[in-house]
C-alpha cells in the first residue's frame, strides 16, 4: 500500500508535466504561425505597393512621352529659346524623379528584338541584320527589373537583295 499512495503522489505531477509540455508544443506552433503569417502579410504589403507604384507611373509615362515628342518637334527658330530651355528642364527634371523610384527606360535602337522587353509594331526591310531595332515609336519601361510598358518598336527583315 504505501507504493500505491506514492504512484497516486507522483501521477499528478507526471500530469501536470504532460500538459506543461503540451501546452508548450502548442505556444510554440501559434508563435511559429504568427511569424509565417507576419512574413506573409509582409510580403503581400510590398507585392500591393509595388503594384500600385507601377499603375501610378503607367498613369505618369503619357506625360513623359508627350514631352519627348514635343521635344523633336521644336521649330528651328525657336530651339534656344529659353522658354523651350525651361520646358527641357522640366523634362529632365521628371525623368530624374521617375528614376529615382526605380524606372528604368529599356534599350531599344541597335539591340535584337527581344519578345519580353519589346513589342515590334512593323516589320521593314533595312541594311541592318535580320530583327534588329532599327526604330523606336514608343520608349518602355522597366520597374525594378520587371516590365511595366513594353517599348513599341521597328524592327529589321534584313536586306530583300539575296545573293
Amino acid at each position: 500500500m504505501p507504493k500505491e499512495k506514492k504512484q497516486r503522489k507522483l501521477d499528478p505531477n507526471i500530469e501536470l508535466e504532460q500538459k506543461i509540455a503540451e501546452l508548450t508544443a502548442g505556444w510554440q506552433r501559434t508563435q511559429a504561425d504568427f511569424t509565417n503569417f507576419r512574413r506573409a502579410t509582409e510580403l503581400d504589403r510590398q507585392k500591393l505597393a509595388e503594384i500600385t507604384k507601377a499603375d501610378v507611373l503607367l498613369e505618369i509615362l503619357p506625360v513623359l512621352d508627350n514631352f519627348q515628342l514635343a521635344a523633336k518637334h521644336i521649330p528651328v527658330e525657336i530651339e534656344n529659346d529659353n522658354w523651350v530651355s525651361g520646358i527641357k528642364q522640366i523634362e529632365k527634371q521628371l525623368e530624374s524623379i521617375l528614376t529615382s523610384v526605380g524606372l528604368e527606360k529599356i534599350p531599344t535602337i541597335g539591340n535584337q528584338f527581344d519578345h519580353n522587353l519589346h513589342e515590334a509594331i512593323e516589320s521593314i526591310s533595312s541594311e541592318k541584320p535580320e530583327s534588329e531595332i532599327v526604330e523606336e515609336i514608343q520608349s518602355g519601361y522597366k520597374l525594378n527589373s520587371n516590365v511595366i510598358r513594353p517599348a513599341k518598336v521597328k524592327v529589321s527583315a534584313g536586306s530583300e537583295k539575296k545573293k
